[in-house]
């Protein structure tokens, strides 16, 4: 699968390599060390993929840097024979190569790039790559969205315990045999007169010594008989079978529990959605949403929803976010250039609103997300005019109010889903 992508982004024209086989080996080299560099930290996905979607990206560009690194470890001459420019389309097919290698590989991995590339795709300016890109992203979509619905999904097959049948084998307990000898040994002493009376004339006392030889003989006989069975059973015997059935028992039921809270859990968390999008009621505010200045409902909405999903969410839950806003909106979703959006949010009362939703500042240099952005511009660490430069995406462009909101939703799983 990730040879035939590979091969499909070679028809683009992007690497630039000919008919060099040798080239070719290098760049697959290059390709799988960046993909085990991704396997080791998830947290470098959404910035490679920003700067995999953007042909226009600055060679100055961090992420690209280090992908060139890994290159010239087996491409040497890869800067001669571009001298004055970074190549930049080979380095970003080498990422795309890498980014569709470790997301094929790992749903996790597949929803960050997804998730990332949903909110800058729309912006993206590609070429003749485009069409590989939509198919990757289709492909990590589906990835992405069949582990989220496992994890939503509601339990219709009644749950039933499976048991086996409790079975007891190579049970063979021993015989119970009397010595006779210890009995008449203690039979033949009692028959002795020991006082020489006549035993008829002297019943009750010798009777009473008979007894006591003979019982004495008896009991020592069953004694020793029991003794001898008891060897014969061991515990082992019992309790192994004993305990691998309830071993068994326990799995099956713990498997029919699991089934049935993960269907439990799915129906609250329905019913949590339904009931935040019924009462409008933001609970970080603890206010409802009705009355709030429009422009501050796309973060706060999409902060709200964010603390009240598990990181795995299907991409329905995007759709009740962007009809809940629109709703409040009086059913209005116009767009909105980037750059009065900014201005908006830049007057002093709404980011005094909007600052609490910002306690964690990406300050790195390179490409950051939309909401890594608007953070620092109401933090006043960064100004409207470096929208494009940070995020490659013109302030002149334009989004819907709940097309942000999708947006910051997004970027807010996305940080928890690599702070795992």
């Amino acid at each position: 699968m990730e040879d035939k992508f590979l091969q499909e982004f070679l028809k683009t024209g992007y690497f630039d390599i000919g008919d060099n086989d040798d080239r070719l080996k290098k760049l697959r080299q290059s390709i799988d060390d960046l993909e085990k560099e991704f396997k080791k930290d998830f947290s470098k996905l959404p910035l490679y993929t920003l700067v995999a979607l953007d042909p226009n990206i600055s060679d100055t560009e961090p992420a690209l840097i280090e992908t060139q690194a890994f290159v010239v470890k087996y491409w040497e001459t890869l800067r001669s024979k571009y001298p004055t420019n970074m190549p930049i389309p080979i380095l970003r097919g080498v990422i795309l190569n890498a980014l569709n290698k470790v997301g094929k590989a790992d749903s996790l991995a597949a929803r960050i790039i997804y998730l990332t590339a949903l909110n800058f795709y729309p912006y993206a300016k590609l070429n003749n790559e485009r069409k590989i890109i939509e198919d990757l992203l289709k492909d990590l979509g589906d990835i992405a969205e069949e582990n989220a619905v496992e994890e939503w999904s509601l339990i219709e097959e009644e749950p039933s315990l499976k048991l086996g049948v409790l079975k007891i084998t190579d049970f063979k307990p021993g015989s119970i045999t009397l010595n006779n000898s210890i009995i008449e040994e203690g039979f033949k002493a009692g028959a002795v007169n020991p006082s020489n009376h006549n035993p008829y004339q002297y019943a009750t006392q010798w009777g009473e010594y008979f007894g006591s030889k003979a019982g004495k003989s008896v009991g020592m006989a069953v004694n020793a008989a029991l003794e001898e069975f008891s060897k014969s059973l061991s515990p082992t015997i019992i309790e192994t079978p004993i305990n691998k059935f309830f071993i068994e028992f326990k799995k099956s039921l713990d498997a029919n529990l699991k089934a049935s809270f993960a269907s439990i859990t799915a129906v609250e968390r329905r019913s949590k959605l339904l009931w935040w999008k019924e009462t409008l009621y933001s609970p970080s505010l603890k206010k409802s949403y009705r009355g709030l200045n429009k422009y501050l409902l796309p973060i706060i909405m999409g902060a709200d929803l964010n603390t009240q999903l598990p990181e795995i969410t299907p991409i329905s839950v995007d759709y009740l976010l962007q009809d809940t806003l629109y709703l409040l909106n009086d059913k209005q979703d116009d767009s909105i250039k980037f750059k009065d959006y900014l201005v908006a949010i830049s007057e002093a009362s709404l980011k005094a609103t909007l600052k609490p939703y910002f306690d964690e500042l990406k300050e790195e240099p390179g490409r950051i997300s939309i909401t890594d952005f608007i953070g620092l511009l109401v933090n006043d660490r960064i100004t409207i005019t470096d929208f494009h430069i940070r995020t490659g995406i013109s302030e002149e462009e334009e989004i819907t109010l709940s097309e942000l909101s999708v947006a910051i939703l997004h970027d807010l799983l996305i940080q928890r889903l690599i702070s795992e």
